[in-house]
């Protein structure tokens, strides 16, 4: 489990809620020495990727992270280590804001990678569907001439249109292909 969070309200209302921009190196519970909240339960480390707070740890009674509504946590929050200095704590305000940006982006073009992969399919599903109907009338033209057996001018205006419509379909097809 991938355990990250934020402080509650510090996001601006544009970024909503989001998830840290980088996965922690161990869970929430694992470090030593042990922290005890309020009932007297180890304490979890999460990291805070708040405006004023970016990367800095702090220690929250897990019971609030995990329990319904009804059942919160004990109220323990504590930092586990000193700020960061203005500098560092802005460069990691812009390094967040440089993943979250990036991972929109990746979404969109996902999104748009699998509109155009099913465009693709479709298109391809309609160029199959037109070659069976190419394949089905040629069928029909030699079953005409089968039975037909006239090579009358009438005849060979019949085969010259459907000579033109094959040649029609076929040049769709290929476009629609390539």
């Amino acid at each position: 489990m991938s355990s990250s969070t934020s402080s509650r309200g510090s996001w601006s209302s544009t970024a909503g809620s989001r998830r840290s921009p980088i996965p922690y190196r161990k869970k929430p519970l694992d470090y030593e020495p042990a922290v005890l909240c309020h009932y007297g339960m180890k304490a979890a480390l999460w990291i805070s990727w708040s405006n004023d707070n970016p990367g800095h740890r702090y220690l929250k009674c897990y019971r609030a992270r995990v329990s319904n509504t009804t059942e919160g946590g004990c109220g323990f929050i504590t930092w586990y280590e000193g700020p960061c200095n203005p500098f560092v704590a802005s460069l990691l305000v812009d390094l967040r804001d440089a993943v979250w940006g990036l991972k929109d982006v990746n979404t969109a073009l996902r999104l748009q990678l699998d509109d155009v992969t099913m465009r693709l399919e479709q298109e391809k599903n309609d160029a199959i569907a037109l070659k069976k109907e190419l394949q089905r009338m040629e069928k029909e033209e030699e079953q005409l001439k089968l039975r037909d057996g006239r090579t009358n001018k009438a005849g060979g205006d019949r085969c010259l249109i459907i000579a033109v419509c094959v040649a029609l379909c076929a040049t769709w097809i290929w476009m629609a292909l390539h």
